[in-house]
């Protein structure tokens, strides 16, 4: 569990040698049981094994409302979006993203699913900007739990595709996984659930967006750890009360840079590390799939009841 102290923004925490071999060490690890047993994990028999202990599993229950947002710059990957919100509760919604010039064959994709909405976006930002169209239009704020998904291909990696599907089947892929999710949504403390092998925080993952960042939390009046805490990918579940700190922000998509193949330094992924401490700033909790607590709010954050009473004196 990271329970990192603040430090002053601009001043990026330095890496030791060692700490940079081990950090690189442990990421050619993980490439390797992506390629290896990550491929074999979404593999079509190891779906069908899935599919095989869902028939005795109970339906996810939820007490409260919850919806899949997805954005879709692939479409022809809608499908196994699809698959994900099959999972959920019946009374679930699908709100699909797509640039403006891929929604026709988005629509196709869509076409015949009930619950389900489809938005027009410009192609900037990445899935971050559209997320943040729908979060400040009030778009979610009816949900007590959103997932967040989008059709990552990254292919710049070797391994972008089989990421994108671990992440699709760790968070949503059977029954039993997004029940699994859902429950943890049944306590009001949690803010943020995902798959606990995308959680990152080594500093050498801060790469070049410390400083945005730094800029993101000062603005946001919370306090920023001396190693990122964040959903590689930003796939994740979310309570999006839990993001009024982000949403308050006001980021449109105009602030956010023209689509060029970006792979670090832009405004999104400094935004991509910004989801926990916008959470946690309001007394929220990070936790994995499995209910562990990856990422605790500072001790100087005010509490839920705290934050909720300020919100509601206009504080």
């Amino acid at each position: 569990m990271s329970t990192q102290p603040p430090v002053p923004p601009g001043t990026q925490p330095q890496v030791t040698g060692l700490a940079r071999q081990r950090a690189r060490a442990a990421h050619v690890a993980a490439k390797l049981a992506t390629l290896t047993v990550g491929a074999v994990y979404v593999g079509a028999l190891a779906g069908k094994v899935r599919s095989w202990r869902d028939r005795h599993a109970a339906l996810p229950e939820f007490s409260g409302r919850t919806a899949l947002v997805a954005h879709a710059y692939y479409p022809e990957l809608i499908g196994e979006v699809l698959a994900c919100f099959a999972t959920f509760p019946a009374t679930a919604d699908l709100i699909v993203t797509a640039p403006f010039d891929r929604l026709d064959e988005a629509a196709l994709e869509l076409q015949g699913v009930e619950r389900a909405r489809l938005v027009g976006v410009e192609n900037r930002g990445r899935d971050i900007a559209p997320f943040l169209t729908l979060l400040n239009a009030r778009e979610l704020e009816a949900y007590d739990a959103v997932l967040k998904l989008h059709t990552k291909r990254s292919p710049h990696l070797l391994d972008g595709d089989i990421r994108r599907r671990l992440l699709f089947t760790q968070l949503a892929g059977s029954w039993r996984k997004t029940a699994a999710a859902l429950v943890l949504f049944e306590n009001q403390a949690t803010g943020l659930v995902g798959w606990h092998s995308s959680w990152r925080d080594s500093p050498l993952l801060w790469m070049t967006n410390y400083q945005r960042v730094a800029e993101l939390s000062t603005a946001m009046a919370a306090p920023l750890p001396t190693h990122p805490a964040f959903f590689e990918g930003s796939m994740f579940w979310v309570r999006p009360a839990a993001l009024d700190r982000l949403r308050a922000l006001a980021l449109s998509v105009d602030r956010f840079e023209a689509e060029s193949g970006q792979l670090d330094g832009a405004l999104h992924h400094a935004v991509e590390r910004a989801f926990a401490l916008a959470a946690t700033a309001d007394g929220y909790d990070v936790r994995s799939t499995n209910g562990r607590l990856l990422y605790a709010r500072p001790a100087d954050s005010p509490g839920l009841a705290q934050a909720a009473k300020a919100k509601s004196s206009g504080a």
